[in-house]
């Protein structure tokens, strides 16, 4: 990373401390995949449940990312990030001694705290680092949340094979402690600040709408799409969104600045951003079942890293390739690669027989052109935003990030509790197919709103 950011020796250390963090968040979220059947198995629950792991860091994430994007610009980042650190480090030492499900998800919610510094960090390059230099940072960063995942996989199926799944959580403690401790003396003190209060209704209407609509999907997969009390709670949730935006609309100190993402390219980024991470974590849900279970792979649960680490390769790679695309091409080009790349990973599984080897290039397809679009859509939310707003501007986006990748999950459990395994593996496959023509659709539309 430092090897990539020659020349700006002034600004290597905090884009490094930005990179471990979000690489340390990540790597926590890729180990405990492998454990999901582990858990499933201990605790007694059905798929739908266990689906929830992923999805309450994301929730939390969601519900907080404005906030703690406006608190950023307002109270400055390096506070915001110190104290995002410490719950974050509450919920990994939680996680890692949690007795049932309920407690197991309640130190899920208090790491979900952890994917809100992912934002600022973003606007902390955008603001620190010289405009020439400001893409390929961008692109660096993008590139530990790929670092973090093959970690997190590399070890975490040995670590849950050996060990147990709760040792996932428990040696990330001393590593999250070493962290605020460096954030302590390397994050910068001065920063643009803007005068503005948080708005708490606007965040209990929007988090009021995201998890309602979450627990009609959960009791949907448990009983059934045709059950009234699931299209009511769709409903509920639609109405609070409609309050939320109304409220945002008239309040002088709005959670969000619904002027600035009306303004293109707001709103075809925040759609592909949506659409691209609900695609990949519905996958991600599926990815232990498809490999462990005997419809799928049935292979060892240790094969669950194995398979997808060269994922988390490119992964690694595609978001400094994205940088340096969009310094060199503008962002067209790439945008349209990594489209494409979506549609043709989720295309194999249809076209040839189900083997290790068509798993891991699926899965390393799908993760570059997930890697590529993301990058960009991050580079064009912070080149957009408004002097003091840099950092709302990001979380708004991160926001539908983590709305996308909680609903994955969701909708990924509920096929495996509603159809038997091999039946359910074709049916996520179509809904990723289905949005993947989607995204490139869109990305095809939507390229004379990009710069």
């Amino acid at each position: 990373m430092i090897l990539l950011m020659s020349g700006l020796q002034r600004y290597h250390h905090l884009l490094a401390l930005l990179g471990v963090i979000i690489a340390t968040v990540m790597a926590t979220e890729a180990m405990i995949i492998a454990g999901f059947p582990a858990i499933e198995a201990e605790f007694g629950v059905a798929s739908v449940i266990i689906a929830w792991i992923l999805p309450t860091v994301m929730l939390v994430g969601a519900v907080i990312l404005l906030a703690i994007g406006s608190l950023g610009d307002i109270l400055g980042k390096r506070r915001v990030i110190l104290a995002c650190l410490g719950v974050y480090g509450a919920g990994i030492a939680l996680g890692g001694y949690a007795p049932d499900m309920t407690i197991l998800l309640l130190s899920r919610m208090l790491q979900g705290v952890g994917l809100a510094i992912a934002p600022l960090a973003y606007a902390l390059v955008a603001e620190e680092t010289p405009p020439e230099w400001v893409a390929t940072a961008i692109g660096v960063l993008a590139a530990t949340y790929g670092a973090g995942s093959f970690l997190g996989i590399m070890f975490g199926a040995y670590i849950i094979e050996t060990i147990g799944w709760r040792a996932c959580f428990q040696i990330m403690i001393p590593v999250v402690l070493l962290i605020i401790i460096a954030a302590w003396f390397i994050l910068p003190r001065h920063g643009v600040l803007r005068q503005g209060k948080i708005d708490l209704i606007g965040m209990g209407l929007f988090a009021a709408s995201i998890l309602t609509g979450m627990i009609a999907l959960t009791e949907g997969g448990l009983s059934g799409m045709r059950n009234p009390i699931v299209w009511g709670g769709f409903l509920v949730s639609f109405l609070l969104l409609i309050l939320f935006l109304r409220h945002e609309k008239q309040t002088p100190d709005p959670l969000l600045d619904i002027g600035m993402i009306r303004e293109a390219p707001f709103p075809a980024i925040t759609i592909n951003a949506f659409l691209v991470v609900f695609a990949f974590f519905i996958l991600l849900q599926l990815m232990p079942y498809i490999i462990s279970h005997p419809a799928g792979l049935a292979l060892p649960i240790i094969f669950v890293g194995i398979l997808l680490m060269p994922g988390s390769l490119t992964d690694m790679v595609s978001g400094p390739l994205a940088g340096y695309l969009v310094s060199k091409k503008g962002v067209v080009l790439p945008f349209l690669i990594g489209s494409i790349a979506l549609l043709i990973g989720s295309g194999i599984f249809f076209l040839f027989e189900l083997t290790p080897l068509l798993l891991v290039a699926v899965w390393m397809i799908f993760s570059a052109g997930m890697s590529i679009l993301l990058t960009i859509d991050n580079m064009i939310a912070v080149a957009s935003a408004p002097p003091g707003q840099t950092a709302t501007a990001s979380a708004f986006l991160h926001t539908i990030q983590s709305i996308g990748g909680a609903l994955g999950p969701i909708v990924a459990g509920a096929a495996l509790t509603l159809y038997p395994a091999e039946e359910a593996f074709t049916v996520i496959f179509l809904i990723v197919l289905a949005v993947s023509v989607i995204i490139l659709f869109q990305s095809a539309v939507i390229r004379r709103y990009l710069p």
